[in-house]
C-alpha cells in the first residue's frame, strides 16, 4: 500500500508505505513546529509554511527526478539505492533548530564554532533507523543507513567507497556538490515563492529543466546527472532566482535584524540560567532527546521559566511581541552620509550574499551525441557580493 499526502504546491503526493512509519516519528513530527523561512514572516505574514511540508515536498521530487532519469537514460535503478534517495531527500533538514538557519548561527556562539545542522540530521537518522529496519539483513541495513547519511551531507568521498561508479549520479540528487542543482533547491524555490505570493513574482517555467535530465558517464566510468543544452537558460534562471529570494527576502536587511536580536535573546536566557534540564542551548545537539524538545515554541517556553535570572530575558522577548526589537543595533548621531533623513547604526550586518552565477561543473549535453560536455569548467569566476548593511531609522519614524 502507498502512503498519501496532500500537499498546496506540488498537489498528491504518493509514497511507498515504508516512508509512513519515518514521518510518524518524534523525529520528523517536530518538523512541523519549524517555519522554513524562519524570522522572514515577520516580514512576510504569510510564509509560515515549515520544514515538515518542504521535506515531504523534496522526498517527492527525488521520486519524480528518478523517473525521469530512468525513462531518459533507459536505466533500471536499484530498488534500495531508489529507497535511500527517497529517505535522505525526506530526513535533509531533520537537525534545523528553532528559526531554521537563525539556530546555527546561535549554536556556534557558544563551544561548537563550527556547528551545521546537517551533522545532527545525521545523527538523528541514526536515532530513527536503530528502531526501524532498512533491509532484513544487518550489513545492508548499516550501508543503508550510510548511504543516506552521505547523500544528505552530499558527501561524494563516502559515497565513493559505497556505491558502484554506474550509480555515483545518485549523489546528485539531494545535496549535489557537484554542480549545485538538485531538488532540494528545486522545491524550496517553488514553495516559497508560492508562500510569497504577490511579495515577489516569479514564473516557474524554468522547472522544465528537469524533464530533460538524463544519466551519462565521465571518461572514468563515474556517471553524473546531465541536462539538455537547450535547458541552459533555465539553468541559469534557478540560480539568478535563487539569488534574487537572498536578496529580496531570506536576507532582507530587516531579517537580518530580526536575526540579530532573537540570537541575543537565546545568548541571554542562557547567559542567566536557562537550560533544557539541565542542558545549554548552545548543546542541545549532543542530547538529541534534549534537541527534540527544541523548535519554535524556544521563546515561549523562556517567557514561563520561573528562574527569576531571566527577567531581563523576559524583557526582550516582551519588547519583540511589541514590535520594539531592534531598529538598530548601536546608534549614534551620524549627519554626514544621511542626506539629514536620519541616524546611522555604527555597528555592521556583513552578509555574504552569492549573485546570480554560472555553477562552474555543470553537465549538459546535445541530443544524439553520447558524452556530455561541461561548457563552463574553464570558468573559475563565481560572482560573490559582500554587502554590508548599516540599518538607518528615520528620525521622526515609529517602529515599523
Amino acid at each position: 500500500m502507498s502512503f498519501e499526502v496532500v500537499d498546496v504546491v506540488h498537489g498528491v503526493l504518493k509514497f511507498p508505505s515504508y516512508i509512513r512509519s519515518i514521518v510518524d516519528t518524534a523525529e520528523f513530527q517536530r518538523l512541523r513546529n519549524i517555519k522554513q523561512l524562519g524570522l522572514a514572516s515577520h516580514v512576510f505574514p504569510g510564509a509560515n509554511h515549515t520544514r515538515f511540508e518542504h521535506c515531504l515536498g523534496v522526498a517527492h521530487l527525488v521520486q519524480r527526478l528518478l523517473a525521469v532519469l530512468e525513462k531518459n537514460s533507459g536505466k533500471c535503478i536499484d530498488e534500495s539505492y531508489k529507497k535511500y534517495a527517497i529517505i535522505a531527500g525526506l530526513l535533509h533538514d531533520l537537525g534545523h533548530g528553532p528559526f531554521s538557519h537563525m539556530w546555527d548561527k546561535f549554536v556556534q556562539t557558544g563551544r561548537d564554532k563550527s556547528w551545521k545542522h546537517e551533522e545532527t540530521s545525521c545523527a538523528l537518522v541514526e536515532r530513527i533507523f536503530q528502531r526501524i529496519p532498512l533491509s532484513d539483513c544487518q550489513k545492508e541495513h548499516i550501508k543503508g543507513v550510510l548511504i543516506i547519511k552521505a547523500l544528505i551531507l552530499g558527501d561524494e568521498e563516502t559515497l565513493r567507497q559505497l556505491l558502484p561508479k554506474e550509480d555515483m549520479f545518485l549523489a546528485e540528487i539531494v545535496s549535489n556538490s557537484f554542480c549545485e542543482l538538485d531538488v532540494d533547491k528545486w522545491d524550496y524555490i517553488v514553495r516559497d515563492i508560492f508562500y510569497l505570493k504577490h511579495a515577489i513574482e516569479i514564473s516557474l517555467d524554468f522547472l522544465s529543466l528537469f524533464q530533460g535530465a538524463k544519466i551519462a558517464y565521465d571518461g572514468d566510468g563515474v556517471s553524473h546527472i546531465v541536462y539538455n543544452i537547450d535547458d541552459m537558460s533555465n539553468i541559469l534562471r534557478v540560480f539568478e532566482i535563487r539569488s534574487k529570494l537572498h536578496r529580496e527576502v531570506y536576507q532582507l536587511p530587516f531579517v537580518a535584524l530580526m536575526e540579530n536580536y532573537i540570537k541575543d535573546v537565546l545568548v541571554s536566557a542562557e547567559a542567566n540560567g536557562f537550560t533544557l534540564d539541565g542542558v545549554k542551548l548552545t548543546e542541545a545537539q549532543h542530547h538529541l532527546e534534549k534537541f527534540l524538545l527544541l523548535d519554535d515554541s524556544i521563546l515561549r517556553v523562556i517567557e514561563l521559566d520561573g528562574n527569576p535570572k531571566l527577567r531581563a530575558t523576559k524583557d526582550l522577548i516582551r519588547r519583540l511581541a511589541e514590535r520594539r526589537g531592534y531598529q538598530m543595533i548601536e546608534r549614534h548621531t551620524h549627519k554626514d552620509g544621511v542626506n539629514g533623513f536620519g541616524e546611522e547604526v555604527t555597528s555592521e550586518i556583513v552578509q555574504r550574499i552569492d549573485m546570480p552565477k554560472v555553477p562552474k561543473k555543470l553537465p549538459v549535453y546535445i541530443d544524439n551525441v553520447g558524452s556530455f560536455f561541461q561548457p563552463f569548467l574553464r570558468d573559475a569566476s563565481i560572482l560573490t557580493n559582500t554587502i554590508t548593511y548599516k540599518a538607518r531609522i528615520d528620525a521622526d519614524s515609529t517602529d515599523k
